[in-house]
């Protein structure tokens, strides 16, 4: 990829990006609240877990069709996988997350002057409208959303169990060998494989919705 373009990337996957990712920790609030997830090697194994059971069988294969249809203008394809992508969140928290950041990346997009959808997509589709906008190829997008992914999910890491930012970095290490495999797998996924259910997750995210006193929105 040339480097303009990787600079593009990075600024779709910096944490800097004004859409509120660090408002979201997906449910791993609630698992360090009921003692699920204690250490770095049970933030290793939760993050990893979830990488490769929703983000690389929902998120990432959605973010690959997704891409090839905002490129060649197919809307009502792109418009179905947005649809699709929505039913797969299991709680009212991770709809709200899904759709809150997706506004954001796309009032982004028009204040950047790039081209948008009509209606306005969730962010894993507004990811790939971004990704396609700034010529971004569609592996490069599914690295970086998987990248970006975990290291939001460390650094509730670090703030919540809590780690120190050295084992945040080993956790990184870790999960940084994974990614690769997450997207191998998500570019292998068929159109009637895409979907997985992570019942932790589910049941994290709506004890969450409840939990008296918390730090992140979901």
């Amino acid at each position: 990829m040339p480097p303009y373009n990787q600079a593009k990337l990075w600024q779709l996957i910096s944490p800097m990006l004004p859409i509120g990712a660090y408002h979201y920790s997906q449910g791993l609030e609630q698992a360090v609240e009921r003692g699920w997830i204690r250490d770095r090697a049970e933030a290793v194994k939760w993050i990893s877990e979830l990488l490769h059971h929703t983000i690389a069988h929902i998120d990432l294969p959605i973010i690959h069709r997704a891409h090839r249809f905002w490129r060649s203008k197919d809307i009502p394809s792109l418009q179905y996988w947005d649809e699709v992508c929505r039913s797969h969140r299991e709680t009212r928290e991770l709809r709200d997350e899904e759709d809150a950041m997706g506004r954001a990346l796309m009032r982004l997009a028009t204040e950047l002057n790039q081209p948008i959808p009509t209606w306005r997509p969730g962010y894993v589709v507004a990811f790939s409208v971004f990704a396609v906008n700034a010529e971004i190829s569609e592996t490069d997008a599914l690295s970086g959303y998987a990248w970006a992914w975990c290291e939001n999910q460390v650094v509730s890491a670090t703030k919540l169990i809590p780690l120190g930012h050295t084992e945040g970095q080993l956790v990184l290490r870790d999960l940084i060998e994974q990614i690769p495999i997450a997207v191998d797998e998500a570019l292998e996924c068929s159109d009637e494989d895409i979907g997985n259910s992570a019942p932790g997750l589910a049941l994290a995210s709506m004890w969450h919705e409840t939990q008296y006193s918390r730090i992140f929105r979901s």
